[in-house]
């Protein structure tokens, strides 16, 4: 989105062509080989913030690594103002860690 390529180059002082060591530090693809804990990717697939091409790379990466995540993908874009899909992405985000923090996941 065109605002946000403007807000991002005026945050990094530039666009990725013209400070691209910036654009790469501050990447999370970066630091990928350095996740330790288990993530959980919440991604709408319409998302013009976030594109999930941006996540299925990340996503990639993280099982190359041997890494410990999920992702749940949601017809949406940047977040979701339907109430059912805002309630099922609490309960992934409540089971995830419940699994993780071996404590009792939620009731259905």
């Amino acid at each position: 989105m065109e605002p946000l390529k403007r807000y991002d180059a005026a945050l990094f002082g530039g666009t990725p062509d013209q400070v691209p060591s910036v654009y790469r530090e501050r990447n999370p693809i970066t630091y990928v080989d350095r996740v330790r804990a288990p993530v959980l990717m919440l991604v709408g697939r319409n998302d013009p913030r976030c594109p999930s091409r941006s996540a299925d790379v990340y996503e990639a990466r993280l099982r190359e690594l041997g890494k410990n995540f999920e992702t749940y993908r949601y017809d949406a874009g940047h977040g979701s103002l339907v109430v059912d899909e805002q309630i099922r992405q609490m309960e992934r985000q409540i089971s995830f860690l419940a699994r993780h923090l071996a404590t009792t996941p939620p009731l259905s």
